[in-house]
């Protein structure tokens, strides 16, 4: 029996999940609204996306030290009020340079928020309930990154974007009370017997298992979705289908639509068939989808539309890859060794948005066609996947029990 204090430890840590993903994926919509009032080039755009995913890659291995050492709650909500400053001093951005200071504070203020749920969902449920239950709580997060689509979408055509994100700093104000108020963990004893230089030691002796070199590549390769979902997909349906912000984020809500699906389908998979032949299915669609995609980027709104969202799809195997990694550190060490995991998947955000925008900037300066220029990201996106897939298949085969149907 999982106790009632657990269970309102976790809903908390889902709604700060939820927010989390309002602020990855908010930047999407709004990019060409953004990229006029502060006087943002498409690299600029990338560089000020990028700010987000880079603070959120590094401080995953010092929140996941915290966190080892002192539990999940307390670094959450200083974080999470961070977060609550960061969000209002980008609503007051004159400019491109405050804007990535705040979008730096935001990638801090979300870091330890989806790492923190499966941390404490790890200590708190039993191993046969962890995958579900993370499956589950990935589809609610998806929530937050369904009202970063249309409904701020009308927004923004209606008032601007600097009134919704400010709604989003007082929203993130309230989850950060409930935080401090349901999750009172106090990290692992183990742990807290350790010098903190001790525990970084450790984190980075965990890059000499050989075993996280074959999930890091497929951390890293998230990414060729998840910056479709975040932050391109708005200027690609911008500049090649010549949306509107309403319509953008109606298009954006099928991506987002498709990730919930996803995020609820895979835990089905995982009971029928494995964790791990679950990951290199999925995978394998979603680069047949970034293939398809690169040889025709502008087809057709419809179909390019559901290549996108198959192509978005693969960061969706972030919990299932989370899992995997899960099982191959000990118990006392499990907060760095998702930390570090969970590194790489925002260091690839980070650099695939930055990387983007540059191909975008090279295609602008040479006069290619809009199409021309997303069919070279998408061709990038494709080699992203292809070159996490490939060492995955090497991967161990996960101990974790698979979830029962509930």
């Amino acid at each position: 029996m999982v106790s009632p204090a657990t269970t309102r430890g976790l809903r908390a840590l889902t709604v700060a999940f939820a927010l989390s993903q309002f602020f990855r994926t908010c930047l999407a919509v709004m990019a060409p609204e953004l990229q006029r009032d502060l006087a943002l080039s498409p690299a600029g755009f990338g560089a000020l996306s990028s700010c987000f995913f880079l603070a959120f890659a590094l401080a995953q291995v010092p929140v996941g030290v915290a966190f080892d050492r002192y539990g999940v709650g307390a670094p959450t909500r200083w974080l999470l009020a961070l977060g609550v400053a960061s969000a209002l001093l980008f609503v007051a951005a004159p400019g491109g340079g405050t804007a990535m200071v705040a979008q730096l504070g935001l990638g801090l203020a979300c870091a330890p928020v989806f790492m923190g749920l499966m941390h404490h969902a790890s200590a708190t449920l039993p191993p046969q309930r962890y995958v579900a239950f993370i499956g589950r709580t990935n589809a609610l997060g998806m929530v937050g990154a369904l009202l970063a689509t249309a409904p701020l979408g009308w927004a923004v055509h209606a008032v601007g974007w600097r009134l919704p994100i400010a709604l989003a700093a007082l929203c993130m104000l309230l989850a950060c009370i409930g935080v401090w108020r349901q999750v009172r963990d106090h990290g692992h004893a183990d742990a807290r017997a350790e010098a903190p230089l001790a525990m970084l030691g450790a984190s980075a002796r965990l890059l000499g298992l050989p075993a996280m070199w074959t999930l890091i590549p497929l951390c890293i390769a998230m990414a060729a979705g998840t910056a479709f979902r975040n932050a391109w997909g708005g200027p690609y349906l911008a500049t090649v289908f010549g949306l509107e912000a309403g319509a953008r984020g109606m298009a954006l809500t099928v991506l987002s639509l498709g990730g919930f699906c996803t995020a609820l389908l895979l835990p089905w998979l995982v009971r029928r068939s494995s964790l791990k032949r679950t990951v290199l299915g999925w995978s394998m669609l979603s680069l047949a989808a970034a293939l398809a995609l690169a040889a025709w980027p502008a087809v057709g709104l419809g179909p390019d539309l559901l290549l996108l969202t198959l192509l978005g799809t693969v960061g969706m195997l972030h919990p299932l890859v989370m899992a995997h990694g899960r099982d191959l550190v000990a118990p006392a060490l499990r907060g760095r060794g998702l930390g570090l995991l969970n590194s790489f998947v925002f260091l690839g955000s980070a650099l695939a948005a930055w990387a983007f925008g540059l191909i975008a900037d090279a295609g602008q300066r040479a006069h290619w066609p809009a199409a021309s220029s997303y069919g070279a990201i998408f061709g990038c996106a494709a080699a992203l996947v292809l070159a996490g897939l490939l060492p995955y298949v090497f991967s161990p085969r996960p101990t974790l029990a698979a979830p029962r149907a509930s």
